[in-house]
């Protein structure tokens, strides 16, 4: 009877082996390395996702600081800069998402900030369904350099200025918000004399100085409009050259840049100012869950399917694969960005060509 067992066990475990090795034999559904594989398993699915628009990646909050001369010789300047503050400040306004902030200071060192400090000078100013709150805000604006005026200092102390308000609103109502990337705008005939008051206004020193304001995953970032010799149309007497300069060393140390202020196009330099400022806040993007099909993948707004390329072609966003994102080139034809939501279709990459015929 034990024997018979035994050999009932022996029967048995090399059955199982022959079961179990065959599994492991290379079939229709296996690789033979040990694991079960299908020439076609199915496909991982599709998503038909509606997402709100306040789960985008946004970088929006942007503080814009003008620091303009107001000394005796500036007259023309602030002129061009009010004729065209409004196409510069619509490289930003009309970004729904951008969330900007902006002041104005002069390089008097016992002047008082004239806007964006004491009084809110933002994005909140703006109701995207009535035009004429646009009109306003950039009228507001041409006020306040027109209120400079040219009766200021002939010293001009664009460094030391800067840090002044910053520091003393610092413990009021803070210039620089928690989330805000810095974007300066310099605007001068002179060269930067914060110097006469000491080493910590040397430009390097003055910008880690005035980072310590900033957010560090912030950008601070600083640009030029000047009167100088060696810029294009400027015929100053003054002698100050750009290159060389404090203001050459910081606005390439920050990656910014500089125009001249001479120029009859001024209009359509302080516009290429505007677009870099609002690069700053990136592109809205959209993180997916998985892995698209690109070919599959549509965006739906409203119910209206918005096309993917570039606007000049009349589309609205572009996949990039590096971070599996959908980035919209604007945000424009949204209502509301509070309260609206995308719908997004697409396969999932599974890896495998269905294509007819592969």
């Amino acid at each position: 009877m034990y024997e018979g067992k035994k050999k009932m066990n022996k029967f048995v475990y090399f059955l199982s082996l022959i079961l179990l090795s065959s599994c492991f034999q290379k079939t229709d559904f296996g690789s033979g390395d040990g694991f079960l594989h299908h020439n076609n398993p199915p496909p991982l699915g599709q998503r038909d996702d509606r997402v709100p628009l306040a789960t985008l990646n946004l970088e929006g909050e942007i503080d814009i600081l003008w620091v303009i001369d107001n000394s005796g010789s500036m007259q023309t300047i602030q002129n061009n800069v009010i004729a065209n503050s409004k196409i510069f400040m619509e490289q930003f306004v009309r970004q729904k998402y951008i969330k900007w902030k902006m002041g104005l200071i002069s390089t008097d060192r016992n002047d008082v900030p004239r806007l964006g400090f004491d009084s809110k000078f933002d994005s909140s100013l703006i109701d995207h369904s009535d035009p004429t709150s646009f009109d306003s805000v950039v009228n507001t604006f041409q006020n306040a350099v027109n209120g400079l005026g040219t009766n200021g200092s002939a010293s001009e102390y664009t460094f030391f200025n800067i840090l002044r308000h910053i520091n003393d609103y610092n413990t009021r109502v803070p210039f620089i918000r928690n989330n805000a990337h810095l974007a300066v705008i310099m605007v001068t005939d002179e060269k930067e004399q914060s110097y006469q008051l000491g080493s910590q206004y040397q430009a390097l020193s003055f910008l880690n100085s005035l980072k310590a304001y900033v957010n560090p995953g912030r950008k601070t970032r600083f640009y030029g409009a000047f009167d100088y010799k060696d810029l294009a149309a400027c015929t100053s007497s003054w002698g100050d050259e750009y290159a060389g300069s404090a203001f050459e060393e910081i606005i390439d140390e920050t990656g910014g840049f500089h125009i001249s202020a001479c120029v009859k196009d001024f209009g359509s330099k302080l516009v290429e100012v505007g677009k870099d400022i609002a690069s700053l806040a990136g592109r809205p993007s959209l993180l997916l869950a998985d892995r698209p099909k690109v070919e599959t993948l549509k965006i739906y707004y409203k119910g209206k399917e918005l096309r993917a390329g570039k606007p000049s072609e009349g589309g609205y966003w572009f996949y990039e694969k590096k971070y599996n994102t959908v980035n919209f080139y604007s945000l424009e034809f949204v209502d509301d960005l509070e309260n609206a939501s995308f719908k997004v279709f697409y396969d999932i990459d599974d890896g495998i060509d269905d294509r007819p015929g592969s």
